[in-house]
């Protein structure tokens, strides 16, 4: 039996925009997600958003404290949506920033599909594909009000 995989994002907020990956979907359009990824056996939840936003975003980060835990179950990809086996992360989501000097730029080792990196505007993210879209709304949406579970979904 497979168990749910735990998986670690980065919400790096700067000037109203969020950070976030950027990947082309086969058909041309763009879909953007979190920075992060599944934490490896014997490594702690920091260490694995450092190495995970070190390969995606070529970029030292700061991890300051968890902000939101939201959980993605799909049985297709994200970026082309063919069929993958049953797929479940729960994903911790931490606020961060990048440290000292450091700008977002081409990573060690990008997610397959991903085209870089993209600021998008808090007070815009409805005009863009971001995935999950629970996230987006929770990113709007009033700070004193967010919860801090936002459920599962693809």
């Amino acid at each position: 039996m497979r168990t749910p995989r735990l998986g670690v994002k980065a919400l790096i907020v700067r000037d109203g925009h969020v950070l976030m990956n950027r990947y082309i979907d086969p058909d041309g359009s763009t879909v953007f997600a979190l920075p992060g990824g599944g934490q490896e056996h014997g490594e702690d939840q920091v260490a694995a958003l450092i190495r995970e936003c070190r390969e995606e975003i070529g970029a030292l980060i700061e991890v300051h404290q968890a902000a939101c835990l939201f959980e993605i179950m799909m049985d297709t990809r994200m970026v082309d949506a063919s069929p993958i086996p049953p797929f479940h992360q729960v994903n911790v989501a931490y606020w961060c920033g990048l440290a000292e000097g450091e700008e977002p730029g081409k990573g060690t080792e990008p997610d397959p599909g991903q085209a870089g990196t993209a600021w998008l505007p808090l007070a815009g993210l409805d005009a863009y594909d971001v995935r999950p879209t629970r996230l987006a709304r929770w990113l709007e949406s009033d700070p004193s009000s967010r919860p801090f579970s936002l459920g599962a979904g693809g």
